[in-house]
């Protein structure tokens, strides 16, 4: 039996759910695709900290600078139509630092709430698992940013920590790893010895886009949520660019390991994607954009997201 690196739904569950969406949130027809679910994946674990064949790093030196805001920009090396053309401002440091905060309350939160009573933490923690394994690539995003932040020098603490409480299996044990990943976000390290290799495993990171996504999409279905709420939906649009860039390096992990390079350049596309719907929001935000520019840059992101499935999801 093959492995399925995602999970199959049928056209009719999944067309029930997207109308009680429409129905529950009056979600607009042309922004009613999602990222696919992670659910039941089962990936080949590798180890991690390894070093990979060379990829193209998610934040390379500026190139060019938009009239209407500073910021590094990427020129795109693959190609998915049209948008190929195209030069997208990377999200910027600061949309990633909000997602590491926001991770960072919603681990504890889950830690608190669903956690603290269980009589099974290793069966019950995949939020955390996954939670955690999304914030270390995120942090190693930020670390690898030319921007300063003022977690730039934490980022490699924060990965370590991370990843320690990702492995933990009882509550003690997660709990403790928790305290110091609190910590680890006041440390001060080196982010020169951070470089784009493999960090999280696959799985649980996989699992965490469409987590990113669920949010984001409730947050800005119709454009008066959107409006409401932009400084919401950046976070989790740069987190999903993040871990596009950070899972690049998982290529054994998927069900076409000898698949190096379509599995980087289906990772580099989707990455762009999410870079590209992170700056529609911060153009509509800022008047240079309107919303319909960003449905269609969301709607671009979920389409090259069903596009890679299509090649790694087994028959």
């Amino acid at each position: 039996m093959q492995k399925n690196m995602f999970p199959r739904f049928s056209s009719l569950l999944l067309s029930g759910l997207l109308m009680a969406l429409v129905g529950l949130f009056g979600c607009s027809k042309s922004s009613t695709a999602s990222l696919s679910d992670g659910e039941d994946t089962d990936f080949v674990t590798k180890s991690v900290g390894t070093t990979v064949p060379y990829v193209e790093p998610m934040f390379p030196l500026a190139t060019s600078m938009d009239a209407g805001r500073t910021g590094v920009f990427l020129t795109r090396s693959t190609s998915f139509g049209k948008v190929a053309q195209q030069t997208v401002p990377l999200p910027p440091v600061a949309d990633l630092v909000a997602q590491a905060d926001d991770y960072l309350a919603k681990i504890g939160l889950t830690l608190k709430e669903d956690l603290e009573s269980s009589t099974d933490y290793k069966r019950e923690s995949a939020a955390v698992v996954r939670d955690a394994s999304g914030l270390a690539l995120v942090a190693l995003a930020i670390g690898l940013s030319p921007e300063d932040s003022k977690y730039k020098k934490a980022a490699p603490g924060i990965i370590e920590a991370a990843l320690v409480l990702e492995k933990a299996e009882k509550f003690d044990a997660a709990n403790k790893a928790y305290a110091d990943l609190q910590a680890a976000f006041e440390s001060s390290g080196d982010p020169s010895t951070l470089s784009w290799t493999k960090v999280a495993a696959l799985g649980p990171a996989m699992k965490a886009v469409p987590n990113l996504d669920s949010v984001a999409k409730r947050l800005s279905n119709t454009e008066a949520r959107l409006k409401r709420a932009p400084e919401r939906v950046t976070p989790l649009l740069a987190g999903i660019a993040a871990i596009g860039q950070g899972t690049m390096a998982n290529f054994e992990e998927t069900i076409k390991p000898d698949a190096e390079a379509e599995w980087k350049k289906e990772s580099e596309i989707f990455r762009d994607a999410a870079i590209e719907a992170n700056a529609a929001v911060h153009k509509f935000v800022n008047g240079d954009g309107t919303y319909a520019g960003f449905q269609a840059a969301y709607d671009k992101l979920a389409e090259t997201c069903d596009h890679c499935h299509k090649i790694f999801q087994p028959n």
